[in-house]
């Protein structure tokens, strides 16, 4: 019957002192989370009390390592966490690790940040730029006397990667180091500045194959004559030295450099006092001997004070911007055809005038159309999804949209073989407005979705520009965004109305007036697309 007997309560003076205990227990842990987020008070093991985790490029870590003792000495003690990754690991990593911030060794890493989430520019010094490092091209004697002749620039670089006389290119993988990215897209950016974002496009896709790559964490040294390796100078300033028998430039039109930036995640906000206190070091009296240990300069691109003279020549122009998103895309789409992956439509303009020859040439510009066609087919990874349209003065479906199987390549290919100019007008509105819709309705997530319509006429229906840019803003779904392109070759007169026509929808028109820039827009839309143009 014992079992069955009521139990006894607790009495008052054990109920007390448990909730005692408890009350000690919670405020011991509160003071542990209170040390943590900024009470500058040392542990009993000789710790700091305070710390904050950094992700940082290699290139930067001795900058942090030659800091850490001033920074945990003191009464504002900090210890910091110091994980070493590069290139598009990095944001992935931080977001695992909860990072308080991430020093990147190119602003430009930002357009990869993916689920990482930064805090807004200018918070807790968010995108302070902390160090730089230029980037020389290095190569032999004869090798730079070509490209001085060429204007001594990245242009000019750009123009003799793969000529007959076999200049080549060597950089670190674009993906792997901001070296390599920032390289790679100085030949890009050299182009874009000069002559625009369709030929930048087409200079990159043209140099790489006479590129080599660098895997791994070596500088990209040329290793043969006529080989222009891009390095930054950090590397080469390293322990080894100066390889021996090199020429080293800068770039007359533009300088290339590697911008660390500081960049605080959102689980920052947490840890205020601790992050700003490693702002404050990075930028404080002990910063040149810091970055001088690193062989980086200071954030104005000039050498730190103190620092020994550079073996290397100073920097012949300013430097170009921070690698906007749409130029980051560039690069990593022609480096690795996996980023070409994209659903596209591509709406072809088949009205009379397209079998007129382009100007200077005897080529029909529906010939043209059908070479950037074939070579989309050729870009496009097999995971892609493309489909045709042609219209005159109505659309007609030609291939439906399907991923590039190799029985849908030869459809393609056949498909784009067969456009042909035809006697009739041109419905281009109508077939904006439909090709839209249908690329909206049959959205496909998790990759770009493109409708790139190409024309050599204007509209010629009833229906007039603000009507259709109308209709488009109220077709337009967020949650299903479609990117509208598009190219009218030789109407340049006709822009102003097709860009009150793509406004609604955040569209772009280009206007090419030239075989080699229609040729250069097909390269384009396999490279990401066309995108309103970035400075």
């Amino acid at each position: 019957m014992g079992r069955h007997r009521p139990k006894r309560l607790m009495s008052a003076s054990v109920l007390g002192t448990l909730g005692a205990i408890v009350l000690i227990t919670a405020l011991a842990v509160a003071a542990t989370v209170y040390a943590r987020r900024g009470t500058p008070t040392g542990t009993a093991d000789g710790g700091c009390a305070t710390d904050v985790r950094v992700v940082a490029a290699a290139s930067f870590a001795p900058v942090i390592e030659y800091l850490k003792p001033a920074l945990q000495a003191g009464d504002d003690c900090l210890d910091v966490t110091l994980d070493v990754v590069d290139g598009r690991a990095a944001p992935s990593r931080a977001a695992q690790l909860g990072a308080d911030v991430w020093i990147p060794d190119d602003a430009s890493w930002t357009a990869a940040a993916g689920r990482l989430q930064l805090a807004p520019k200018g918070t807790l010094g968010s995108g302070t730029v902390i160090a730089t490092s230029p980037i020389f091209m290095v190569t032999d004697a004869d090798t730079a006397g070509r490209v001085r002749t060429a204007g001594g620039s990245w242009l000019g670089l750009a123009g003799l990667v793969g000529d007959p006389a076999g200049v080549k290119l060597a950089v670190r993988d674009p993906a792997g180091s901001g070296e390599g990215l920032v390289a790679a897209g100085a030949i890009g950016e050299g182009v874009w500045v000069a002559q625009g974002m369709d030929a930048s496009s087409l200079a990159l896709s043209r140099a790489l194959p006479h590129t080599r790559t660098v895997a791994g964490d070596k500088p990209a040294l040329p290793t043969q004559s006529g080989e222009v390796g891009l390095v930054a100078e950090y590397a080469l300033l390293g322990e080894a030295g100066l390889p021996a028998g090199m020429t080293y430039l800068t770039g007359a039109d533009r300088s290339a450099v590697l911008r660390y930036a500081f960049l605080p995640t959102n689980a920052a906000m947490d840890n205020q006092a601790a992050v700003t206190r490693l702002l404050d070091a990075l930028r404080g009296t002990r910063a040149d001997e810091a970055l001088a240990a690193a062989k980086l300069r200071r954030a104005d691109t000039l050498p730190v004070a103190g620092a020994p003279v550079s073996p290397l020549p100073g920097l012949a122009a300013k430097p170009f911007d921070v690698l906007g998103a749409h130029h980051v895309d560039h690069v990593f789409a022609t480096w690795y055809p996996a980023d070409r992956r994209t659903s596209l439509l591509m709406v072809v303009d088949t009205s009379g005038s397209m079998a007129s020859p382009a100007p200077g040439t005897n080529t029909p510009v529906i010939d043209l159309v059908r070479q950037g066609g074939r070579s989309l087919g050729t870009l496009l990874p097999d995971d892609a999804r493309v489909g045709l349209w042609e219209f005159g003065a109505a659309h007609r479906v030609v291939l439906q949209p399907a991923p590039l199987t190799p029985d849908h390549r030869a459809a393609w290919t056949a498909a784009v073989d067969g456009l042909a100019a035809r006697d009739t007008g041109t419905g281009l509105y109508d077939t904006i407005l439909a090709a839209y819709t249908t690329a909206r309705d049959s959205y496909v997530d998790g990759m770009p979705n493109q409708v790139f319509v190409f024309t050599d006429g204007r509209d010629e229906t009833p229906v007039d520009a603000p009507q259709l840019a109308t209709a488009l803003a109220a077709a337009r779904d967020p949650k299903r965004p479609v990117q509208l392109s598009i190219v009218s070759y030789g109407r340049e007169k006709d822009r102003a109305a097709l860009e009150t026509v793509v406004k609604a929808v955040d569209g772009y028109v280009e206007t090419p007036e030239t075989v080699d820039e229609v040729g250069a827009v097909f390269i384009h839309v396999a490279a990401g697309g066309l995108h309103e143009h970035e400075s």
